[in-house]
């Protein structure tokens, strides 16, 4: 798998990428954590079919949990941590016949695709005013977006928009990914 598509996606939805192990803040972590886990829990959940009981508590929406940062990272332990996952990920993926190496290539170009490619822009790098949001290519966005700014990744200028805590909201060009030909091939 390639990094490079997430790094791109990452550097236009404002989040920082790294060379080597750093804790980060709490809110990156928890931040971390969210995003895996919640990952982990919809295969589980909704592909699966098995429903993780927590103290009794039967755990059925992926995005039901909360996440608080308090101790300190040990980065011995994220290491060995993700290359489980990563390991645990391969193994359903030989286990169940996924396509897992394709299925991620998808998924990758979907995610950036929550960005609108300005092929034909010709200013800097700057935010946009409300008048402006459409990028001369009849592009909406939904009522949550409060800002939208243009970003230069790798030479390519995107228009990229977010909400008042900052997440990256989906334009009126955004369509979900259609993994339904690796699956229709099984």
């Amino acid at each position: 798998m390639d990094a490079a598509k997430i790094q791109a996606f990452m550097t236009l939805a404002g989040q920082k990428t790294r060379q080597q192990i750093e804790n980060g803040d709490p809110k990156t972590r928890a931040l971390g954590a969210q995003l895996l886990l919640s990952e982990v829990l919809e295969y589980v959940i909704h592909g699966l079919g098995v429903t993780p009981v927590v103290n009794g508590t039967p755990i059925t929406a992926p995005d039901s949990l909360s996440y608080e940062a308090k101790n300190e990272p040990d980065p011995t332990e994220m290491v060995d941590g993700l290359a489980d996952v990563a390991y645990t990920m391969y193994w359903n993926a030989c286990a169940f016949g996924i396509p897992l190496e394709e299925a991620f290539d998808l998924v990758c170009d979907n995610n950036l695709e929550k960005f609108v490619r300005l092929a034909d822009w010709v200013s800097e790098e700057r935010e946009l005013a409300a008048h402006e949001w459409h990028c001369e290519l009849s592009v909406s966005w939904p009522e949550e977006v409060v800002k939208v700014e243009v970003l230069n990744v790798n030479g390519e200028f995107f228009a990229v928009g977010k909400d008042a805590r900052g997440k990256v909201r989906k334009p009126s060009t955004y369509r979900p990914v259609d993994l339904s030909r690796l699956v229709a091939n099984s």
